[in-house]
């Protein structure tokens, strides 16, 4: 009985040494998870306001996952972390080209990160509300960023 009982108490810690062992490995596999173009899009398509804005073909999530390598956006964690921070300022700024647009009759806005045009073609959006695609969202995240970057190195 004794012997039963010393062995399931070793059985007891084996086994929540293990998990305790697991947990921390488990967490840091997903924080640490690298992004492909797969996960990008998925991501993209879960997390962004899409509500009839214009999805990119497969193509065009390449080319930004080419980017956003290069912008060291490497991990999910990254994108997440990107969208966080500058999807409420793309949006302002999209609000607010498109209100431009409407108002004038040559299609074009000047806002504080650039002036945009559109064609006729885009009208239709622009009234609704939209001027990038889902892939336009993100490469204006990544101009914020880089923009946000040099205001900072230009002030040391």
């Amino acid at each position: 009985m004794l012997i039963s009982n010393t062995i399931k108490r070793l059985k007891l810690k084996y086994l929540t040494f293990i998990i305790l062992c697991t947990i921390p490995l488990l967490s840091f596999s997903q924080e640490t998870e690298s992004l492909n173009p797969v996960s990008l899009e998925s991501i993209l398509l879960e997390t962004l306001p899409l509500d009839g804005r214009v999805v990119d073909d497969a193509d065009s999530f390449e080319e930004l996952y080419d980017d956003l390598l290069l912008a060291e956006v490497v991990t999910t964690d990254d994108l997440h972390a990107l969208i966080n921070t500058q999807l409420t300022p793309v949006l302002d700024i999209e609000k607010e080209i498109c209100k431009q647009m409407i108002e004038s009759e040559e299609l074009s806005a000047t806002v504080s990160n650039g002036t945009y045009t559109a064609s006729f073609e885009d009208v239709e959006w622009i009234r609704k509300g939209f001027y990038f695609t889902v892939v336009g969202l993100v490469r204006t995240m990544l101009d914020l960023t880089h923009e946000t970057d040099e205001t900072e190195f230009e002030d040391i």
